[in-house]
Parts: C-alpha cells; sequence; structure tokens
C-alpha cells in the first residue's frame, strides 16, 4: 500500500468513528435483558433505562403487572432503539429515554416498523403522561395519545378519576440517606388534560394526619412534591410543584401505609396503598 492510499484509509477510518461517535451521542441501540415494570428496563450491560414522558401504575397498584407484561412483550431480549432527550440521565443514573421496538405483534404495526413503547402503553391506558422537564420532547403528542385512550376507557382509565393522581411516596426510612421528615415526600402528577389549581385538594395518610394544598397551578403531565420537611415552596406555574409541609417528625409510615387525596368538596380522587420492601423497590428507586 503506497503512502497516499494509507493517508486515505486513515481518514476514512477517522471519519467513520467520528460518524459513530456522533450517532451515539443522540441515539443508542442495545438489548434488553429484563423487563423490571412498565416504564422502566435493564440493558445486557446492566445499565437501568427509564421511559420519559410517561408512568406507568406501582408494584401492587391496579394494571401495573398488565402494564409490566405488555412491556414484556414488545422489548424483553430484544434489540431496541434509546432515543435521548435534554437530560440523559436522572439523579439514580438511569438512562432517560424514548424506547423503540420492532415487533409484529405492535397492533397497528407492520413487521419490521418501529414503534415508540413509551407512546404504546399510554395508547392502552397502561401509562399516563408524566412530564420532566426539560425532557418534553413528545409532550404534546403524548397528551393526545392519552386523551384518546382516556375516552375509550382502556386500561387505567376504566377505574381512574383525576384529575390527579398519586405516583410513588417515598417514607423516611427510605429516604435516601437523609434525615427523618426532610428527606420524606408524596409525589403527584396532573393525569388531566388540562392547567389544575390544586387549592383546596387535601392528602391524608391513615392515622388522620393532614395536609391541605394551597392555590397553585399545575401543568398537565406536571408534577407536584409534598416534601414533608422544612423548607421553601417553588410553584412558578411554569413546570413542576415543590411544596413543604414543615413538619419536623414523619407522616409516612415505614412498614407501609395508605395515602387518600381528596379534592375540594373532600371526595377521594385517588387512593395510594404501599408496602416497604418490595422487589420494585430494591431495583427501581423511584421516579
Amino acid at each position: 500500500m503506497n503512502r497516499k492510499r494509507l493517508q486515505q484509509t486513515v481518514l476514512l477510518l477517522l471519519l467513520s468513528t467520528a460518524l459513530l461517535a456522533a450517532t451515539d451521542a443522540t441515539d443508542l441501540v442495545a438489548t434488553v435483558r429484563e423487563v423490571i415494570d412498565g416504564d422502566t428496563i435493564v440493558l445486557r450491560d446492566g445499565r437501568k433505562v427509564r421511559y420519559l414522558g410517561v408512568n406507568s401504575p406501582e408494584h401492587g397498584q391496579p394494571y401495573a403487572q398488565e402494564a409490566t407484561n405488555f412491556n414484556r412483550r414488545l422489548v424483553s431480549g430484544l434489540s431496541v432503539r434509546l432515543e435521548f432527550d435534554q437530560a440523559r440521565q436522572d439523579r439514580h443514573g438511569r438512562l432517560l429515554a424514548y424506547v423503540y421496538a420492532t415487533k409484529c405483534e405492535v397492533r397497528g404495526a407492520k413487521c419490521g416498523e418501529e414503534t415508540l413503547v413509551n407512546e404504546q402503553l399510554l395508547a392502552e391506558g397502561l401509562a399516563h403522561v408524566f412530564f420532566m422537564p426539560p425532557n418534553t420532547r413528545y409532550a404534546e403528542r403524548f397528551l393526545q395519545v392519552q386523551e384518546r385512550a382516556k375516552t375509550a376507557k382502556k386500561g387505567m382509565w376504566k377505574a381512574v378519576r383525576g384529575p390527579l393522581k398519586i405516583t410513588r411516596i417515598e417514607p423516611k426510612g427510605n429516604a435516601e440517606g437523609r434525615k427523618e421528615a426532610l428527606g420524606e415526600f408524596v409525589r403527584i402528577a396532573n393525569i388531566s388534560g388540562q392547567i389544575v389549581d390544586i387549592g383546596g385538594y387535601s392528602i391524608e395518610d391513615r392515622e388522620g394526619h393532614r395536609y391541605r394544598f394551597p392555590s397553585a397551578w399545575l401543568r398537565p403531565g406536571y408534577v407536584l412534591t409534598l416534601v414533608t420537611g422544612e423548607g421553601q415552596d417553588r410553584r412558578d406555574h411554569a413546570g413542576p410543584v415543590t411544596l413543604y409541609w414543615n413538619r419536623r417528625a414523619g407522616v409516612w409510615n415505614d412498614r407501609g401505609d395508605t395515602a387518600y387525596l381528596k379534592d375540594p368538596k373532600r371526595e377521594v380522587v385517588d387512593r395510594f396503598e404501599y408496602k416497604v420492601g418490595t422487589r420494585r423497590e430494591r431495583l427501581h428507586p423511584g421516579d
């Protein structure tokens, strides 16, 4: 091989490497080793992936098993393509992605076509919209898909009332090393297609501890976090809302508890029961 041809070969190799690096910066193709639940998977190399824009029911909640089974049918053991948004990882080190699968069994898809699994979960009523800025690329699209599933009363929409839904409770004994009430919280999502004023809503545990929410606007698909401990409320109407109960002792029982979310008329709009120490909590440390 002469010198000129060697230089050309080296240049082509460098260009190919640069192209692959650019592709890796946007998308990733990987094989699914395990399906944890409806919105979380584990890749062959051990990395966990949390689906963006959606939230499936928690372990033990209605339709949790159906969501897990559906997700498993679409991606388990298969090669998937991960599309990333602005933030690529969460604080737990999980990849955050829109997951595409090629599967003939997907309703309405042709063999060989890519299907956005996040969207399919919404379409079947096995997840609700769940936006965490800055990862909101498909917000409007996902809201439209959810609205169609609600109208058709698919999956969870046979029973869910809304417009708010409890998605997670983190009791003080599982609060990631922070002490007592400071790290304890409950997370609530706006699962409707409209902005909701949370003023007048309240949440209670089974011991009768009650918090009444002040007025704050929560956008569709966005979340409200109520921290048991002390702090400064954040409610700028442009994104997620964080409120503080300003208690010095915990509320949510480490051994399990039940939360009741009530509207301003004191009607129960959601009930969330949890038990600590499940397999999901060990593998999937929160949304």
